[in-house]
């Protein structure tokens, strides 16, 4: 914005000198108040999820954040409600766009490819970001995971403008939904989890041998 100058008439200060006045010192014209400030977009974070392991190939991934107003100062946070935003996972790898502000108490399902068998999981399994027991920064090995009583599909978020995740994946044989096609049949679930481990945002969950699943939306924060 360039500078204002303050501007003394002419004819005023010719008066002034007529009369025998000296001049008064030039006064500042008050600088124009500044008007609203236009709203940007929100500001984005490029998320990258790197899968190893048995791989996720052709996994849907769903990003989703709920922190329930008990969690959250008596104010619900959400985003992606109608779970619009997916990606396939191509290469072993998977990129999403989020809302910076919304990576705070996000979580990732995972919907694996469907079973050739038929059968299918009774929950929709989710990434771990920390396991109970496992301090952030610590390698969780297969046979710990599969022996950790929680677990929490909470991340506790990110200021940056890009991050990446590595996310060991091994297929874990469970038992199919009972009353469904292929319902008695084993169905290969997903058992997912970031390497190394990151702080979650509370949310932890029961294990079903290292998987984190629900059949309903869990929400993060608080420390269950």
């Amino acid at each position: 914005m360039g500078r204002t100058r303050g501007v003394l008439a002419a004819g005023a200060a010719a008066v002034m000198v007529a009369v025998g006045l000296a001049a008064a010192p030039a006064i500042a014209e008050s600088p124009p108040q500044p008007g609203p400030v236009p709203i940007s977009a929100a500001t984005q974070t490029l998320v990258t999820l790197n899968f190893t392991g048995n791989g996720c190939e052709g996994c849907v991934i769903i990003p989703r954040q709920l922190i329930y107003a008990s969690d959250n100062g008596g104010q619900d946070v959400s985003w992606n409600d109608g779970f619009s935003t997916k990606r396939k996972v191509r290469g072993d790898s998977v990129t999403l766009r989020v809302p910076t502000e919304s990576t705070r108490g996000m979580y990732f399902f995972i919907d694996a490819p469907e079973s050739k068998s038929g059968a299918s999981y009774d929950a929709a399994p989710m990434v771990v970001f920390q396991y109970a027991g496992y301090s952030p920064g610590e390698w969780v090995e297969r046979a710990q995971a599969v022996k950790a009583s929680s677990g929490s599909p909470c991340w506790s978020g990110t200021t940056e403008a890009s991050v990446s995740f590595t996310v060991n994946v091994r297929a874990v044989k469970r038992q199919g939904l009972p009353g469904t096609p292929g319902g008695s049949r084993t169905v290969r679930v997903p058992l997912a989890w970031v390497a190394p481990t990151e702080q979650a945002f509370g949310g932890f969950m029961n294990t079903d041998r290292g998987i984190v699943a629900t059949n309903g939306d869990p929400g993060c924060g608080g420390t269950s």
